[in-house]
């Protein structure tokens, strides 16, 4: 595969006219009229970063502030509602709103003789909502049965389907009855609880003030969402580890990965999270920002969904698609050698990852000849055939990112060798999430980043299409399927590893998607800025955002 030199013809995008004045951008007037709320003008964004005020340049707007709701990181959601655990920079699950992490040996979790299993959650005393009213076991119960009994449509039942009750002995315990042992129930709560007190007898699905202005129990509340422009958070005095440092957090919405970088650059934005790997290089040395690394645990691939596009349906083409790609040459190229090639959805970060899978080196010849062999012949401009159908689809991907629009590029190429058309339809990111939910599309390039419990059932267990999960290939083995949740029923650690490692190799052969590398975590923060330390989970570097502190040197 070769990859053209020629420049990337990026769609013309028209901003806002808030933000086409002068070079770099100034600041509309609601923004300045927000930052002025902190104590300075319209130009207080380019005195720096400070504990009255930092700045975040930030690739997409929310399509909701509703944890559970949302279709995409829930990095500032996670600053207004806290759940009952966390991940840490280490990958660790650590209590959050608990005061533990249940467990078979600390008689935290009983494994029932009729196969079930009960987990008692005991939660922190002295918590309240952002409102004063105390956060209680009665929260956690209304959470599962808003989730399982309700008509409210959320992102993903996550495993609460599996629950079929919640007992609440006292205010500060709460007794989740699982129907069957389910062993990724310590993320159960990962997203929160819903506040009882205000959305008992409402439709969710409606239930705007709250979607929009949640309340939480976490270190910022939400103070303005001003549509298309920004989310502007303020410290929570109550906070119950105690007020944090930076008194407000403006996310402002920057889809353009150009226009993020130069306004990093010029001050206008103290920090940006996931920065694009192409721009690594351009902000290493930059005075007053420090550039924080991990090597995440998530995956960049091709997502082949089977129910919108049949071909993929075959193996044998899903299997000629990924043989028809460079990976090698992508990373050493486009990606500058920031990544590493990967195999699968589970990353040597996880104690249950599995090297030994079948892997599907750049082999063009054996590509074609998988395609032949699935009845696919080449037609007169070049693209194959089968029954009158021409074997062309369209990819999806996040706009405003030049390296996933670059590797769109690549990907066009390498499968037009091997006779197989592809067009590329760029969306912006909330716009994407939401058709990746509805399974409206053929292809889509992006990344999953998963959370530090090795769950591989939501990505691929044939009954885990949205909304019960996050299948959108929708593939469906009946063998896989099987495995994946023998996996989720055991509480044995060990036993459950060997069977995502076994997993593991059958989601190699069936190559469900195309993987290609996986993700390091780049976050640029101001130098200035102490606490931070990034995080390779989908708990997103916005974990530990009570502890940050703009200190002077």
């Amino acid at each position: 595969m070769t990859i053209s030199p020629r420049p990337m013809r990026r769609p013309v995008r028209r901003w806002p006219r808030a933000f086409t004045r002068g070079p770099a951008g100034a600041l509309s007037l609601a923004l300045a009229t927000a930052l002025s709320a902190c104590g300075g003008g319209g130009d207080s964004a380019r005195t720096g970063p400070s504990n009255e005020l930092l700045i975040v340049g930030y690739d997409r707007e929310p399509d909701t502030m509703n944890r559970y709701a949302t279709h995409i990181l829930e990095d500032i959601e996670s600053c207004v509602v806290e759940g009952l655990v966390t991940n840490d920079e280490q990958m660790r699950v650590v209590p959050l709103l608990a005061t533990e992490i249940p467990t078979v040996a600390n008689g935290g979790v009983t494994v029932r003789p009729d196969g079930g299993m009960d987990v008692t959650w005991k939660l922190r005393p002295g918590v309240t909502w952002h409102d004063g009213t105390p956060h209680t076991s009665a929260d956690v119960q209304f959470t599962v049965d808003a989730i399982n009994k309700g008509d409210w449509k959320p992102e993903s039942v996550d495993g609460f389907d599996r629950i079929s009750s919640v007992d609440t002995p006292d205010s500060l315990t709460a007794v989740v009855h699982y129907k069957e042992t389910y062993a990724p129930y310590v993320l159960q709560f990962v997203r929160g609880t819903l506040p009882k007190h205000v959305l008992a007898g409402r439709d969710l699905n409606t239930a705007n003030d709250y979607n929009r202005a949640p309340l939480g129990t976490g270190p910022y509340t939400v103070k303005e969402w001003k549509t298309g422009e920004y989310i502007l958070l303020e410290r929570s005095a109550t906070y119950w580890r105690g007020t944090p440092k930076i008194k407000q957090l403006l996310f402002r919405f920057l889809t353009n990965t150009t226009t993020r970088i130069n306004l990093l650059k010029s001050g206008e934005v103290h920090m940006v999270a996931l920065v694009a790997w192409d721009k690594v290089r351009e902000l290493t040395g930059v005075s007053g920002l420090r550039l924080n690394r991990v090597v995440g645990n998530g995956y960049e691939h091709v997502t082949l969904n089977q129910r919108h596009f049949p071909a993929f349906a075959d193996v044998r083409v899903r299997q000629a698609l990924a043989h028809a790609v460079d990976r090698d040459l992508l990373v050493r190229t486009i990606l500058d050698g920031q990544v590493e090639v990967v195999n699968g959805p589970i990353q040597p970060l996880s104690p249950a990852y599995e090297p030994k899978v079948a892997t599907y080196a750049f082999d063009p010849a054996k590509a074609r000849a998988l395609l032949d062999e699935a009845g696919w012949v080449p037609g007169l401009d070049g693209i194959r055939v089968k029954n009158g159908t021409r074997l062309a689809f369209t990819l999806i991907t996040q706009s405003g990112f030049a390296i996933r629009e670059n590797v769109s590029q690549a990907l066009e190429q390498a499968f037009k060798a091997v006779g197989v058309g592809m067009t590329v339809k760029l969306l912006d990111g909330t716009t994407i999430s939401s058709v990746w939910f509805a399974g409206d599309f053929d292809a889509m390039l992006h990344w999953w980043q998963m959370g530090a419990d090795p769950e591989l059932t939501l990505f691929f267990a044939g009954d885990r299409t949205p909304p019960a999960g996050r299948n959108i290939n929708f593939v469906n083995d009946t063998a896989l399927t099987a495995l994946l949740y023998r996996a989720d029923r055991t509480a044995d650690v060990e036993q459950r590893n060997t069977l995502l490692r076994d997993a593991q190799r059958r989601i190699a052969a069936l190559a469900p998607e195309i993987v290609l590398y996986n993700t390091a975590k780049i976050d640029v923060v101001p130098a200035t800025l102490s606490g931070f330390t990034g995080n390779p989970t989908n708990a997103g570097p916005f974990w530990n955002v009570h502890a940050w502190e703009i200190t002077t040197k």
